[in-house]
Order: structure tokens, then sequence, then C-alpha cells
């Protein structure tokens, strides 16, 4: 395989798609991305590399809980996302869908509770992503800003919730790839870097996978 393979990272906006994207990066301190930068400002889809990395990570433009933004905008983005995921899908090995635990109950009150008609946007991540069978990992980022106790029942909120549409999740611990119903979710905090070597296990065990299936 001449090129790199992909890892997708996804999730409204945000939600730490950037920060996370240092954390994984060889040389953190080299990477240009603009940590802390302005909601839904990313918006060119271009690959981020560095020589040691032994792929490309791609942080997709977010989306949803932009309040200057507008509804064309929004959907042009979203275009941008879907377009992009069907050209480059068989080149993605991996796959981060990033949740702020601090909006759950607002995004599931809003699209789910109030309004039966619409789907919540994570929801709408997700089930788009196993359409592609692309496989992917959960992440519930920003934990440690809250409780253990209010951790606990926002995502036992979003895994009820999210039977509602077909979707089981189960944490990364007992997550077993023979089953391929099962959706894994890892707790994590960039700031605090909680969890991060058992985020960068679970991405290189999935890059071996990828490069054993490759020509």
């Amino acid at each position: 395989m001449n090129q790199k393979p992909l890892l997708l990272i996804i999730g409204n906006s945000n939600v730490g798609k950037s920060s996370i994207t240092r954390l994984l990066m060889p040389n953190p301190r080299k990477f240009k991305g603009k940590i802390g930068k302005s909601p839904g400002s990313t918006l060119l889809i271009k690959p981020i590399t560095q020589n040691s990395l032994p792929y490309k990570i791609v942080d997709l433009p977010g989306f949803g809980y932009v309040s200057h933004s507008s509804r064309r905008r929004g959907a042009h983005i979203k275009k941008q996302i879907v377009v992009h995921i069907e050209k480059h899908y068989e080149e993605y090995f991996f796959g981060l869908v990033v949740i702020n635990i601090l909006r759950i109950e607002d995004e599931i009150e809003k699209y789910y509770i109030q309004n039966k008609r619409t789907i919540p946007l994570s929801f709408e991540l997700i089930q788009f992503l196993s359409e592609f069978k692309i496989p992917f990992l959960i992440i519930f980022n920003k934990i440690d800003k809250i409780s253990n106790l209010n951790k606990k029942e926002k995502i036992n909120l979003f895994i009820e919730s999210a039977k509602e549409y077909g979707l089981d999740l189960i944490k990364l611990n007992d997550y077993s790839v023979e089953k391929n119903s099962e959706i894994p979710y890892l707790e994590f905090s960039a700031l605090k870097k909680i969890n991060i070597i058992k985020l960068k296990s679970i991405i290189q065990k999935s890059l071996n996978n990828f490069m054993k299936k490759c020509p």
C-alpha cells in the first residue's frame, strides 16, 4: 500500500476533535491545528500527518450547536462530509466519533424527546459510518468536567436512546470484534489525557488488522 491509511475523526462542533488529534501526533508541537478555535471553524478537509505517524488523520468539519451558522452553511458542511466519506471510505482503517458528554442531554432532548420525527446528529453520524462498514469507536469526551454520578447518568441516557435507533453500545473493555452489531465506546478526557493509552491501543490494533487485509 503506497498511501498511508486514514483515521477519521468526526463529531459535532466544539467536542474536542482537534485536541484529540494533537494527542495522537508524535510531535504535537509541530501540529498546526488551532486548539480552542471557534466552533465550526474547521471547513477544509485535509489529511494531517507527520513522518513518524503510520497513518493520516482526517479531522472532519464540525457542525451543529453553532449559533452564528446559517442552515445553508450547516447543510453545505454536512454535504462535504458525506461526499468525502463516500469517496474515501475504503481508505479509512478506523474512525472516532467524538461526543461532548456535557451536551448529551441537550441533544437528546431537542432531537429525540421533543421531536420524535428527528434524529440526534450523533446517532445519524454513527449510522452513516456503519453503512460504510468503517470500524469506529465512540468517545465520550470531557468527562473531567462532571462528577462520576453525572457521567454515568448522561452515558446511560445516550445508550438507552441509541437503542431506539438500533444502535447497541458497549464499553470498550467488554467489546468483542466478533460481535459486529456492538459499537464500542470509551470515556475520555483530552485535557487530562484520561484513557489515552486505551485509545492509542485500539487505533494501533485496527491499523494492524487493516494492513493485513491490504494487498
